[in-house]
């Protein structure tokens, strides 16, 4: 594991928070086709799994061996009524913690990548992966933005 590891988090990060500043309130809350997900919806989405990784990313850090669990998205848009949510609240979660958890990850020894922890549905894992996840995870949710936001334009 490596600065580009940490790199890639940010990277990640930043890209997709200015494809959703760089995009216009009413495209966000268009949903381009039935069952699918508005930009405001994708952005709820990210919003609420930032937290399950910075707390996966901050557990990893101070706990030796951590369990991290899994988490399903299935009920969250329901459950946490992405239809009357501010995305904007959400946007600035993502910002802001992003911005932290990349702070962190900046100021540690790049050997804590490899600290140990057991993810009740991968099993063992590193920080390094946990990391990498949380990158390819909002970069493949900056893709489904950009295509909603192409279906609806």
């Amino acid at each position: 594991m490596s600065h580009e590891l940490i790199t890639s988090y940010i990277q990640s990060g930043n890209d997709f928070i200015a494809l959703a500043k760089g995009t216009n309130e009413k495209a966000l809350l268009l949903t381009p086709e039935a069952n699918e997900w508005s930009g405001a919806f994708i952005i709820h989405h990210m919003a609420d799994f930032e937290i399950h990784f910075t707390h996966r990313i901050l557990r990893l850090l101070t706990e030796e061996n951590p369990p991290i669990d899994g988490y399903s998205e299935e009920p969250y848009p329901n459950s946490l009524r992405y239809d009357l949510r501010d995305w904007q609240i959400s946007l600035a979660l993502i910002e802001k913690s992003r911005e932290m958890t990349g702070d962190i990850l900046k100021k540690v020894d790049l050997s804590t990548l490899q600290r140990p922890g057991i993810h009740s549905e991968r099993g063992a894992i590193t920080l390094g992966d946990i990391v990498g996840s949380a990158a390819k995870h909002i970069s493949s949710h900056k893709d489904q933005l950009a295509t909603t936001i192409a279906t609806i334009s």
